[in-house]
């Protein structure tokens, strides 16, 4: 099974300027970030944050762009 998720909005890297992370709404739900910092925090996913998901939520990051 593979899960599937909506992309909100893909956030450069500071620190690589060839990388990016996703933030995805999940089907629980839950709004997940593909960077290290998120993942192997030790939280449920929806307590878990970054510095990804607040700026997302500061609106400071562009959203993605929905395909029709």
């Amino acid at each position: 099974m593979k899960f599937t998720a909506t992309v909100l909005a893909t956030v450069p890297s500071a620190s690589n300027p060839f990388k990016t992370y996703d933030i995805r709404l999940g089907k629980d739900g839950n709004i997940y970030c593909t960077c290290p910092a998120w993942k192997f925090q030790k939280k449920h996913p929806h307590d878990r944050t970054c510095k990804h998901l607040k700026a997302f939520h500061a609106n400071t990051v562009k959203p993605a762009a929905i395909a029709s």
